[in-house]
């Protein structure tokens, strides 16, 4: 794939298109287009998009939706194996999903709405299979820019740049990281600017840096909006001031932070006390309690295998709490069991 590297125009990339509506050509089709959002699906035919979101118009009403609110977005005239690939993506098969987008001739793709979906996707899937560790990461980095750089007008645009700061975080450029995720602060939506907060908190954070971070965690919480589309991040943010507190041997007000979740939660909300453990892992690590550390990370392990994604987390965690209590035996379990259980997760790619 091709890449000119971006930094000093992303804003231009971000902004500046924006601020004039970018009108799609509208073709002649018998079905309609359909935006799977947070709550709902809208249907008529895409008019316009942005880096900010989507115009669909039904009747000649035309409604605009967030980029945080969409889900999906399902094209008039789309290829048939794009319905495959959206539910391979829904299971996070990256690799079956590139798989079946290799069947699609991009000569046979005319419409540009979909020939700019059809882009993100192949860099999206290139993207996370990257972190992985299942491709290679400048390669996806390259591919990433390269869409940005073509499609200056998708909706996609601030999903492309956080999962490039992702790959740039993978290979140890910091830097360059935090230059993408800083980007996204210079949208006018408020969901964008607490994003940004909330990845260069977790940079921040993984750097080591405690105070920095929970600068940035707490810049998150006061920026994120009074919505459905902000509560996960509100949510994480807060999870992140948790870790920075116990770092700085406030470990009671940290640990407090996530009681507080895990008391609200109710048995069946699986995914958010499976996330509030390791949290609690994460507060207890962060304190050099490893034995608090092992504890937390193994009610996962042990309880929420079933949350995927939190469980992978737990074992890359465990790896390295096994390792420090001196047990290598149980160190070389997890990072087995992480790798066959979940080899397409990014915790397998670190």
């Amino acid at each position: 794939m091709r890449f000119s590297f971006f930094g000093s125009h992303d804003f231009r990339l971000l902004i500046g298109i924006v601020l004039v509506a970018h009108c799609l050509p509208t073709h002649a089709q018998s079905l309609s287009d359909r935006v799977q959002r947070r709550n709902g699906i809208d249907s008529g035919t895409i008019t316009g998009t942005t880096p900010l979101g989507i115009t669909i118009t039904k009747g000649g009403v035309a409604s605009k939706i967030p980029a945080e609110e969409i889900r999906s977005v399902q094209f008039a005239e789309e290829p048939g194996e794009f319905r495959s690939i959206r539910a391979a993506l829904g299971r996070e098969r990256f690799d079956t999903a590139w798989e079946t987008l290799q069947k699609i001739d991009p000569s046979t793709v005319t419409r540009p709405e979909i020939q700019q979906e059809l882009d993100f996707l192949l860099a999206h899937c290139e993207g996370n299979l990257a972190l992985a560790g299942q491709s290679d990461r400048q390669q996806a980095i390259e591919g990433l820019g390269d869409f940005v750089a073509k499609h200056r007008t998708s909706f996609h645009i601030p999903e492309a740049l956080e999962l490039q700061g992702d790959l740039y975080r993978a290979v140890g450029d910091e830097t360059a990281a935090r230059k993408k995720y800083e980007t996204l602060a210079k949208a006018p939506a408020a969901f964008y600017k607490s994003r940004s907060a909330l990845l260069v908190g977790q940079l921040l954070r993984e750097q080591g840096e405690p105070e920095a971070a929970l600068e940035q965690f707490e810049a998150a919480l006061k920026l994120a909006a009074a919505d459905a589309a902000s509560e996960d991040q509100r949510l994480v943010a807060n999870f992140g001031r948790a870790a920075c507190l116990s770092a700085m041997d406030k470990l009671v007000e940290g640990t407090a932070l996530v009681g507080q979740v895990l008391q609200q939660s109710k048995p069946e909300d699986i995914g958010a006390i499976a996330r509030a453990y390791n949290a609690l892992g994460d507060c207890y690590l962060a304190a050099g309690d490893l034995r608090g550390a092992r504890n937390a990370y193994l009610h996962v392990d042990l309880m929420y295998q079933v949350a995927g994604a939190e469980h992978a987390q737990a074992l890359y965690r465990l790896i390295k709490v096994w390792k420090e209590l001196r047990q290598p035996t149980r160190a070389q379990d997890a990072q087995q069991r992480l790798g066959d259980e979940y080899p397409l997760s990014r915790w397998a790619g670190r």
